[in-house]
């Protein structure tokens, strides 16, 4: 039988083809990760070609050919081996075979799913991508690293809690195998015990019994309750911290719902595990227990039962199966529904704006109808399936009962003994089937696991213990800088040599898309340049500790975030020790004084999430008053003033000439920034002039254009090559 394709899930929309491509890698031998090759090649915004798909085979040694199918049934008849598929005009997916009256294909966004020939026809854009031979002595340029056991080192941080509940779980067992044994010798000797104990001791000792199983019980809840706390601190400390130590552009192309919905899956793992894994280890030794005590009672009766157990066993290894292959369907539909619903409540207003609410409503409920059926599909097999186990184990007393009688008829053995098998055999019953569910929660773990894994996996932004600690600013310089997103991508930014000293007030103008904006983001650090330098100082960026760099530099960024804080806590933000005549001044400097005289209690008003409750020029005067408060030694702004009126604007342009540090401003309004020292004009990512007002004026090149307004779009890239 031909080996399945392993499924690997896309974590965002743009990079279908390189866990399409990660999957065949995988399938003919070459065990690579998903966060491996994103790393090395990134992600164009757009999504990969099939060219990029075929590059990335061959530098792992395997060749790959496109080819274009008009009869795919006929193909994929000669050709049942696994390739990658254009899908919709837009996705990538695996074909994994063709049995003749379905295909069956790998989504790296849906899992494994068949199609009928009429469906494939519908879904296949005709292009595919065929592996022609693999090179196995082949060096790949990327290692994937091994992965980190994240839940065995948790547990060993908690070495004492999980030791009391291995012990406690062991006495509570042992409890339960010495009912059936007391049971069997109190049947079998009921005339002496009858005459030597009255009803008050058995009640005595019976209660005495459930008072220390009740404690046992009690404390063992109490340790899981502090194991599932515990457990669910490490591992979310982990996440987060892990969120925030990753690259800006991580976040490029990432839901914000999809994100959410992996931070929640923390809870749903220390369920499994705290309730599941500790408790399958010791199952595991008591069966062993319960078989060797039923042997001991009676062979014959101990294979009836195995007998029992072995379709409990299939049955359950049948539907654990299934059930992990629908899980794994159903979390991507989880996560879609989830992602719909967070774009919804952020993006309300241009939604009721361009009254696009039965457009959403649609997309969701496509969605969330998916959802319902495979969690029918799920119940439905658990219902079918599951309840085998349910089946046999309700009708195992019955049978032993029966047929255990003609044993006490031929006095093979006593009634108190086929009693006291009867509870052994469903006390070994019982832990065979929380196994078997263990089993299938444990496969379960791990669709959830690899879902969260796939973040804590990720390469963070590492600096050396010994990082330089910078408390001045007295240059930057940027050193033939270029900046793309995947290797696959023309650079957004090219060649970029720029020396900005101290005092100087710089300006970035430019046509939209030219790079200005992600050149402001390589400067901040919030993105690393692809090849190039960046020296704050003389000394290399990535050199410098980021908390330094942070505290010496302010950023206004394009669309800056506001908070559900108080506006004084929004100002403040990283810089909660300003002293309050700063905090006023920055206010004052960027106009939110304004702001503060309209709401009801000043600074202290709790701004709604996202600030709805503001306009886009009042976020924006917070923002620079964010900036300003700092006491930066170097200031970048993105289009900072950009939704303010002429008169604010000026305002706080002549505010900020007063500030004796550095800026570097990207703007548009090309009247606001005529008095800087230096004008950078950028087009199609290259710096293509440089100088004040009056010298760029005078080259009559792009600036000089762009300041007259004569200038129309189709002649940008005449005039940038011409100067």
């Amino acid at each position: 039988m031909k080996k399945a394709v392993k499924f690997i899930e896309q974590s965002e929309h743009s990079e279908c083809g390189i866990a399409s491509v990660s999957m065949l890698l995988n399938y003919f031998g070459k065990d690579v990760k998903l966060n491996a090759i994103r790393d090395y090649y990134g992600v164009p915004k757009g999504g990969n070609t099939l060219f990029h798909l075929k590059s990335i085979l061959e530098d792992f040694g395997v060749s790959a050919v496109g080819a274009k199918i008009d009869d795919p049934v006929q193909f994929f008849k000669e050709n049942n081996e696994p390739c990658i598929l254009f899908w919709d005009y837009k996705h990538y997916v695996v074909f994994e075979r063709f049995t003749g009256k379905k295909f069956v294909v790998v989504d790296p966004a849906l899992g494994r799913k068949s199609y009928t020939i009429q469906e494939f026809e519908q879904h296949f854009s005709k292009f595919a991508l065929f592996v022609q031979g693999v090179d196995e002595n082949a060096q790949s340029k990327i290692v994937s690293e091994k992965s980190e056991n994240i839940i065995w080192k948790i547990l060993l941080s908690e070495k004492k809690l999980v030791f009391f509940l291995i012990a406690l779980t062991i006495v509570v067992q042992l409890f339960g195998l010495s009912i059936p044994v007391i049971t069997q010798r109190a049947v079998d000797n009921h005339l002496l015990i009858a005459r030597d104990f009255n009803q008050m001791s058995i009640l005595i000792a019976v209660g005495f019994i459930f008072l220390s199983y009740y404690a046992m019980q009690v404390s063992r809840n109490l340790i899981i309750s502090k194991f599932q706390y515990y457990f669910d601190k490490h591992l979310m400390t982990k996440f987060m911290n892990k969120i925030l130590s990753l690259p800006l552009n991580f976040f490029v192309n990432r839901s914000t719902g999809d994100l959410i919905f992996r931070a929640n899956l923390t809870s749903y793992i220390q369920q499994i595990l705290s309730s599941q894994l500790i408790t399958t280890a010791i199952d595991i030794l008591f069966v062993i227990a319960y078989f060797s005590l039923m042997l001991s009672y009676s062979v014959q009766l101990t294979m009836i039962s195995l007998s029992a157990i072995g379709i409990i066993l299939v049955a359950s290894l049948v539907n654990a199966k299934s059930y992990q292959a629908i899980t794994d369907k159903e979390l991507s539909l989880y996560s879609r529904v989830h992602r719909t619903l967070v774009e919804l409540f952020e993006g309300m207003e241009t939604v009721k704006s361009v009254g696009a609410e039965e457009q959403f409503y649609e997309n969701w409920e496509t969605d969330f109808h998916k959802q319902l059926l495979t969690q029918r599909q799920k119940s439905f097999i658990s219902g079918w399936i599951g309840n085998i186990s349910t089946s046999m184990q309700f009708v195992l007393p019955l049978l032993i009962t029966g047929l255990g009688l003609f044993g006490v008829s031929q006095g093979t053995f006593t009634i108190g003994e086929l009693i006291s098998f009867n509870s052994i055999a469903l006390s070994f019953v019982v832990p065979i089937i929380t196994l078997m569910n263990s089993y299938t929660q444990l496969l379960v773990l791990r669709s959830y696991f690899g879902k969260l894994s796939e973040i804590l996996e990720q390469k963070t932004i590492t600096q050396e213990e010994n990082a330089i600690e910078l408390d001045s600013y007295e240059s930057l310089e940027l050193r033939n800088v270029q900046f793309r997103f995947s290797k696959f991508e023309e650079p957004i930014l090219k060649d970029i040599h720029l020396k900005i000293d101290k005092h100087e007030k710089v300006a970035i103008v430019g046509p939209s898309g030219s790079g200005k904006s992600t050149l402001l983001k390589v400067i901040s650090g919030l993105y690393q340049a692809t090849s190039g330098e960046v020296y704050f100082n003389d000394i290399e960026l990535s050199s410098i500790r980021q908390k330094s760099i942070r505290k010496l530099v302010s950023v206004v960024n394009q669309n800056p975030s506001i908070f559900n804080l108080s506006l004084k806590e929004n100002i403040l933000m990283n810089s909660a020790n300003i002293d309050e005549s700063l905090l006023a001044k920055a206010i004052e400097d960027a106009r939110v004084d304004e702001i503060t005289k309209m709401l009801p209690m000043g600074t202290e008003t709790l701004i709604s999430e996202g600030g709805m409750n503001l306009s886009g020029g009042q976020m924006q005067r917070i923002a620079i008053a964010r900036a300003l408060v700092k006491q930066p030694k170097l200031m970048l702004m993105d289009e900072p003033t950009s939704a303010l009126d002429n008169i604010s604007e000026n305002y706080i342009m002549n505010r900020l000439k007063d500030y004796d540090c550095p800026c570097v401003i990207v703007s548009h309004r090309l009247n606001t920034i005529q008095h800087f020292d230096r004008i950078i004009v950028m087009n199609q990512g290259r710096i293509v002039e440089d100088g004040t007002h009056e010298e760029l004026m005078a080259r009559k090149g792009l600036y000089s254009y762009i300041y007259s307004g004569n200038l129309q779009l189709d002649e940008l890239e005449e005039v940038s090559y011409a100067v």
